[in-house]
């Protein structure tokens, strides 16, 4: 099931679109949900790794994910810069932040794996992190008089 990740990057510019505090709560839900059993699977592929091979555990898993976007979103071996732009907002706002709320012991082991692997493959990502989704929630601005 692991190799099925690049689903997780289904309607991905849908999800994008006109992002705003209410829209990110709500998205960010049906995400979790849609997504439910990947990342249940990829937090207990590393929970369930021997303890010193659980490093291993969680760069497999990111090389799973990364292999599965690649074989997605690759034209002729590559990511376009666009297409890479928008996959490395999408981690940031969906794919991170819902790894982290899984409440395993090791989503941020998971994490840094996964944001390791991105910077060391994919090209315009070195500067890639990740945050919670708390963090990302709060930056969004609440309506200021109706006006916006």
């Amino acid at each position: 099931m692991l190799e099925q990740l690049g689903t997780m990057f289904d309607n991905m510019e849908v999800m994008m679109d006109r992002m705003k505090k209410k829209a990110y709560r709500e998205r960010m839900g049906q995400f979790r949900e849609k997504n439910e059993a990947h990342l249940a699977q990829m937090t207990g592929f590393v929970e369930q790794a021997e303890e010193q091979r659980r490093d291993e555990a969680a760069a497999q898993v990111a090389k799973t994910l990364a292999d599965a976007v690649e074989a997605r979103f690759a034209k002729w071996g590559k990511i376009g810069r666009r297409s890479q732009m928008d996959i490395n907002l999408f981690m940031i706002y969906f794919v991170f932040p819902a790894i982290l709320l899984t409440q395993s012991e090791y989503a941020g082991l998971l994490a840094d794996a996964i944001r390791d692997e991105w910077r060391g493959r994919f090209r315009d990502s070195a500067q890639l992190n990740y945050t919670t989704y708390e963090e990302i929630y709060s930056t969004f601005q609440e309506k200021f008089l109706g006006l916006f």
